[in-house]
């Protein structure tokens, strides 16, 4: 296994729980390692730090997996996340649908693994997890007993590593088609063309918080994928839900996973592109008590921070006029390049556009199945925020 010397600086940030090495850290020409190689870490007089796997065209250069001497293969990708479920059984006790493996959140950085029920989906956002899934599939297998393992690992992240997608099953069988019980709704998903792995956990926290407020309301449910929002909220005793999106294909599903929950009859789905759907809405001057936007990452890079906080902010004053005096808004944003204040300034502009005074009732961060390590507040990219509308100040 290849040495590399790191600066004093990343040897101390090392040693303090930060994963990340960066390329300019590193004192040693990276152009002829191999993407997704392991090496050895040591300090500058040679003390060890740690094993990592390189990329020497990305900025992180290394990603620190293991500590110096332990040996990864099966063994070790078992017994994290057998450290990883652990957790996972403590803040979701019962649950048989969630994320199991989150990463760096979980000391395994780049790898994902979800779970529903007795299937499980793997994603590998870096060249180094590429090279040693075979052992996180061994492990799984070994000691989780799956009826199926899907390799989805087709996010747009692998493009900086240099990698393809791949969407393989690897073990078992997978059916088209999984009905699931997830926060005590029942979902039918397609886990190897839906988005993502299949479903968004880091909402659920939240999607809760909102549950408690949604008895009696009227619910407009934008960029809704399967529904997650609407369902819950129909379940806690809305009395008419609208979920819209764009692709056919979650619009069919989310009426399958409606029907399946057993609120068929309160929860519409259409297909419609979420900024035109919530401006023609607004032409009509259509109210809602409670209006959800949960749309995917609209700032993918530094470069597209401006473009991109324009687009939240167009969205967010159409959102804000469709509510209905003393009603809420939950509003997200998964770019993990928008900071809280960020985020907190833009609806502010936005509520200015709307001429909507607005208060903030609560914040609402990612679940704990997707932890942040304390010295890698970079691994918390969620944001949702639920604001009460007062009425239009015009």
């Amino acid at each position: 296994m290849r040495r590399l010397q790191v600066s004093s600086r990343a040897a101390q940030r090392a040693a303090a729980g930060h994963p990340w090495i960066y390329a300019n850290e590193i004192r040693a020409t990276l152009s002829d390692l191999v993407p997704g190689e392991l090496v050895a870490l040591q300090g500058k007089a040679g003390s060890p730090i740690g094993i990592g796997y390189a990329n020497p065209h990305s900025l992180i250069a290394v990603r620190i997996l293991a500590g110096e001497g332990e040996t990864i293969d099966a063994d070790f990708f078992a017994k994290k996340l057998a450290i990883a479920d652990a957790l996972r059984r403590r803040v979701r006790p019962g649950a048989r649908a969630y994320r199991l493996c989150y990463g760096e959140g979980d000391d395994l950085p780049g790898l994902v693994v979800d779970r529903y029920d007795d299937v499980y989906v793997v994603a590998s956002h870096t060249a180094g997890i590429d090279g040693l899934l075979h052992h996180v599939i061994a492990a799984l297998v070994r000691d989780f007993d799956p009826r199926g393992i899907l390799v989805k690992s087709d996010s747009s992240d692998r493009k900086l590593e240099g990698l393809t997608p791949r969407i393989e099953v690897v073990h078992g069988e997978m059916p088209a088609e999984l009905e699931v019980e997830i926060e005590g709704a029942r979902f039918v998903l397609d886990l190897a063309h839906g988005q993502k792995t299949g479903f968004f956990f880091d909402q659920a926290d939240n999607r809760t918080w909102l549950a408690a407020h949604a008895a009696g309301a009227r619910v407009l449910d934008a960029f809704s994928y399967v529904g997650a929002w609407g369902i819950r909220s129909a379940l806690a005793g809305a009395k008419r839900v609208v979920c819209v999106d764009s692709s056919a294909d979650a619009v069919r599903l989310g009426e399958q996973s409606a029907a399946a929950s057993g609120v068929g009859d309160r929860v519409r789905f259409e297909r419609a592109d979420a900024f035109d759907d919530l401006a023609a809405r607004v032409e009509r001057e259509e109210r809602f008590d409670i209006v959800v936007l949960d749309p995917p990452a609209f700032v993918k890079s530094r470069r597209k921070l401006d473009e991109g906080m324009r687009g939240y902010r167009s969205i967010n004053r159409l959102g804000m006029t469709l509510v209905a005096p003393g009603g809420l808004l939950a509003t997200s944003s998964c770019s993990r390049h928008v900071d809280p204040a960020a985020f907190v300034g833009m609806l502010q502009a936005a509520a200015d556009d709307a001429k909507r005074p607005a208060r903030i009732l609560a914040i609402g961060r990612q679940a704990p199945d997707h932890p942040v390590p304390l010295k890698l507040p970079e691994a918390g990219y969620l944001d949702c925020i639920f604001l009460e509308l007062g009425p239009c100040s015009k």
